[in-house]
Parts: structure tokens; sequence; C-alpha cells
């Protein structure tokens, strides 16, 4: 009798991988550098600090504002959180701008020394390090103009940018970055991320036996052919065979994919891999679409249904509606002349729309009376709240002496209104 029970518990032989994440790594860090330059520059996030406004997709918010505020703070730093402890360091080798810049910067000084066949102690070395070091200069400059932009109008850093004259504190602002960038990319780089990245230390709080990270299989080390092409690729120059979780991965899969193309060409698969934990049969093979996505626990779906909370807060709050209000509140001061009579109050209008609105004010009850302050329609911001004096006149002939006429304001917009009862006196 023939025993099949091996053939049926081990999977299929593993073939090796075809998949290749250094493109699909660039695609994503081009696809957010663009997002980095054209965010502010389109109105799509960014905060005007001297205005008071915050842009956040072509939408317009009073920085006032600050439940709206809150929120939108709230959701970036749990989008990271959540980010990190599914997924461990894929924000610092994926998404990280400081990865981003450093990536670019290493691979233009090895693309010019490749082109101009510099060697040191070479007159190409020194030409070579010369335009690069002058092309970090100009990124660093342009850089800075970006991250100005930011928090001040664009058109005006870019004048202050080339005349610093214009606007010397917008100048200060974008060559005081600058020269920030500048230092990150002639000399620390890498070793920010290494050593000083406060993100790589909060990441060990957060991090368990189920979020993902690169993984040399030591399981199958008899495979490895010892070529280090895995420490060569690593831009971090670290060993991943010395452990998962070392301080200086930041799991950008460069190790993963010099490892497949190694050992691919001899038909087997390759020793380095994005593994949820430690354990040897989590083959990503034999994982289910929601352990894939990294939801292996409560706490993990937790964390996404508190994301998508944290979503869904300040979308209501930029989108949704909630009614205006208006008060009024008498001040006590009362006038009378031989012609008229005068009240005056506190007016308080709440837009509850997410966008500007322009509120009609209307007078009833009182006869012959009009409405002598504010003049006009009153423009509030979207959740904005205006605070402004409100004078009622009606003729003395209409009203006698020591009574108290009650009238209605009626506040009114494009489709809403509040109809808001006062008393209106007249002195002896």
């Amino acid at each position: 009798m023939i025993d099949l029970t091996d053939r049926i518990i081990q999977p299929p032989p593993k073939e090796p991988s075809k998949v290749r994440w250094h493109p699909w790594r660039r695609f994503l860090q081009v696809l957010c550098g663009i997002l980095l330059v054209g965010l502010p520059l389109t109105n799509g996030l960014r905060a005007d600090v001297r205005s008071g406004i915050f842009f956040i997709v072509g939408h317009q918010i009073r920085m006032n504002d600050t439940i709206l505020i809150f929120w939108l703070g709230m959701l970036a730093l749990w989008a990271l959180c959540a980010v990190s402890f599914l997924y461990g360091r894929l924000w610092c080798g994926w998404v990280c701008p400081q990865t981003l810049a450093s990536d670019f910067a290493d691979s233009l000084k090895q693309r010019l020394d490749k082109a101009l066949h510099a060697r040191p102690g070479k007159p190409e070395f020194i030409v070579s390090r010369t335009i690069w070091t002058m092309t970090m200069l100009a990124i660093s400059i342009g850089t800075g103009a970006i991250l100005a932009c930011y928090w001040l109008d664009p058109a005006l850093v870019g004048a202050a940018t080339i005349r610093p004259t214009v606007d010397g504190s917008a100048a200060f602002a974008v060559y005081s970055v600058a020269a920030v960038i500048a230092a990150d990319l002639l000399w620390i780089r890498r070793k920010f991320c290494a050593s000083a990245c406060p993100y790589g230390a909060f990441l060990g709080t957060l991090a368990d036996k189920n979020t993902l990270a690169v993984r040399y299989l030591d399981e199958r080390d008899s495979d490895c052919i010892r070529c280090g092409k895995c420490v060569v690729d690593c831009p971090m120059d670290i060993d991943i065979k010395q452990g998962v979780g070392q301080y200086g991965c930041i799991g950008c899969g460069e190790c993963v994919d010099a490892c497949n193309d190694v050992l691919g060409k001899r038909g087997i698969p390759g020793l380095i891999e994005y593994r949820y934990g430690l354990e040897p049969d989590r083959d990503n093979r034999q994982l289910s679409t929601m352990q894939r996505l990294g939801l292996w626990d409560a706490k993990r779906w937790g964390v996404l249904v508190a994301l998508v909370g944290f979503v869904a807060a300040p979308l209501w709050a930029m989108f949704g509606s909630t009614p205006m209000t208006a008060t009024v509140t008498a001040n006590g001061a009362v006038y009378r002349t031989a012609v008229d009579v005068r009240n005056t109050y506190t007016l308080t209008i709440a837009n509850g729309a997410a966008g500007p609105q322009q509120f009609t004010l209307t007078l009833a009850g009182l006869p012959q009376g009009v409405i002598a302050d504010p003049v006009g329609p009153v423009q509030i911001d979207g959740r904005g709240e205006k605070r402004l004096p409100l004078t009622l006149i009606a003729p003395a002939s209409t009203t006698r002496p020591g009574t108290s006429t009650e009238a209605t304001l009626n506040v009114t917009t494009k489709d809403q209104h509040i109809s808001v009862p006062l008393m209106f006196y007249t002195p002896r």
C-alpha cells in the first residue's frame, strides 16, 4: 500500500518569484514626489498662515475651525500608526520623503560617475561631484520653496525665492528650509534613517508578531550561495541574514529582488520575502485574502474600523451640513427722540454649511420698523460664526411710551430660514 501522506500535506514545490518590487517602489516614489510638489500649488493641501485659511482638495476652511483641524490631525496620526502596525516600515522604504530624496541623490551620483567614468583621484571625479553638488543645491532651493508653499501663498513664495527683498520673512522660510535640505542631501541622507529617525524607534512599540517585515528564511539557509548581493543592493548597508526587525531595515525590498534575481537563474526560489511573522509555515501561498491584507486578528480589524472613522469625521466636517443657528441678545441700550426709537442688540449667526453663505436679515412684527445696522446681507465663511451689532429703529409715532413690542428677526439663506423672537422697548 502506498503512503501518500507527504504528498497531501506538503505544498507543491515553489517556483522562483517573478515579482520585482523595485519598479513598483520607484513608481510609488515618483507619484509621491508629484503629489508633494502638486498639492500646495493646486490648493490640494496647504495652510495659508497669513490669511488664516486651510486649503484641502480646493476646499477653503478657516484655521479657527478647531474641530476640523483636530480631526485632520488625528487622521494623519492614526493613518501613520495603522500603516506601521499592519505593514511595518513600508512607509520608510516606499513613501517617506527622506528615503525618496536619499534614493535620488545616490542614484544621480552613481549615474554621473558611470557616465563620466569617474574614479577617485581623477579629474572626472571632481567634475562628477561638482555637477552632483550643484544639482543637490538647486533641488534644495526648489524643495524649500515647495515646502514653504504649504504655509504661504505660492505666488508670494515664488517671488520671494527669486527676489528675497520682496518679502524677507518668506525668503527666510524658503532658504532656511533649503539649508536643512541641502545638509541632508549632501551629508546626512541614510544616516538619519539608520540612527536618528524617531519613527523607527516609535515603530518598535507598535509592531508585533503579525506585522509585515522583510525576512530572511533561515529554514532554507542551506540554499544560500553566499553571493552577498542582498547586502550590496541594500541602500542601508545591512545584512538581512542577521535577523528580522533590524533598526536600519526600512522595508524597501531591494534585497528581495536581489536574492530572487540570483537564485532565480538557478531555478531556486529566493530566500528573502515579505512575511507576516517568523513562523516558517506562513508561506504567502497559503494565506487567505484577509491575511494577505494584514488582517490577522481582532486588533487589526479594530485599527481598520477606527481609521475609517477618522476618515469619515473630517469628510463630514468639510462636506456635510448642519443647521445654521442665530441668536439675538439685548444690550439694554434704548434711545428715544422726538422722531424715532432705537434698540441695540448683539446678533450671533453660525453658518452650519461647509461653504460660505450669504444671510439676509428682515424684520417683522414692528410697525414701520427697519434694520439700521447691519446694512445689507451678512457674508459668513463655511463653518464660521459672526457676532455683530444689530440696531432696530421704529418711528416714535408708532410706539407708545413705556411699552414693549414683540418682533421677529428673520435670518434667511438660499435654503434655510430661522425666525428669532425679540422685544423692542419704548422708554417713557
